[in-house]
């Protein structure tokens, strides 16, 4: 009897660890293949000019996610351009299955100079220390996130996930960029909850994405000031 009653208190144990776990997961989030976590920055970086950047959303936790937007923050002062080409994440964990439809760019492509990205709610972005004067920001539409059969997803913070507890959508886009020296990605919107009441979300900014130069020339940016430094708001939760 004692026995069963440590059986049984072993498996409660491990069900709240996974429920713990798949709870912890944001309703959107971003990842870059073959990136490094930078702890300092909390974010995801890269530095290539070509990668697969996923924008991940946990449809299971508030069901489906409305009007998914992208914003890629650039230098204001540089041209160059971006490009966005569907794809399907090529990392085997996650068992992407589908690809997304192509992103539809909106009427801030690029925004005007110091621009802050809107929310469905008309309220801004925060812009922990991304968004303001010498910075603009190009903008996609990529639509409702609803599949909850596409793809495993975990938390995608301080790392590459080990579990993957849930079933979400991750809408993977093979990113191209030429011209600007970085361009730092966020997503977000909205979930409507019980009683029609609407809440809006974002990837925490512990869960975004950064490309910069290659890490030589980057301590130079940041030793001659050309460089927006972030500064992270760790109150923010999607």
């Amino acid at each position: 009897m004692r026995m069963a009653n440590l059986l049984l208190l072993a498996s409660l144990v491990i069900v709240a660890a996974w429920v713990s776990k798949a709870s912890a997961i944001p309703t959107l989030q971003l990842y870059i293949e073959g990136a490094t976590y930078d702890p300092d920055e909390e974010t995801w970086v890269i530095y290539k000019r070509e990668f697969v950047l996923w924008v991940i959303g946990d449809v299971q936790k508030f069901g489906t996610i409305y009007d998914v937007k992208l914003a890629a923050a650039v230098k204001s002062n540089e041209t160059g351009s971006i490009s966005l080409t569907p794809t399907k994440a090529t990392i085997a964990q996650v068992q992407d299955r589908f690809v997304p439809p192509p992103p539809t760019p909106t009427t801030n492509f690029p925004s005007p100079d110091g621009a802050i990205p809107r929310m469905g709610s008309g309220r801004n972005l925060p812009t922990h220390g991304v968004y303001g004067p010498g910075v603009r920001f190009y903008e996609w539409l990529l639509g409702d996130f609803s599949l909850r059969d596409d793809a495993r997803i975990g938390d995608f913070s301080y790392g590459f996930p080990s579990e993957f507890p849930r079933w979400g959508q991750i809408n993977a886009y093979l990113v191209k960029i030429k011209g600007f020296s970085w361009v730092h990605f966020d997503a977000y919107d909205h979930v409507v909850l019980s009683k029609k009441k609407v809440r809006y979300v974002f990837a925490p900014f512990s869960h975004d994405a950064l490309h910069t130069p290659e890490p030589g020339s980057l301590i130079l940016f940041l030793a001659g000031g050309a460089i927006l430094l972030r500064m992270r708001k760790r109150n923010f939760k999607a």
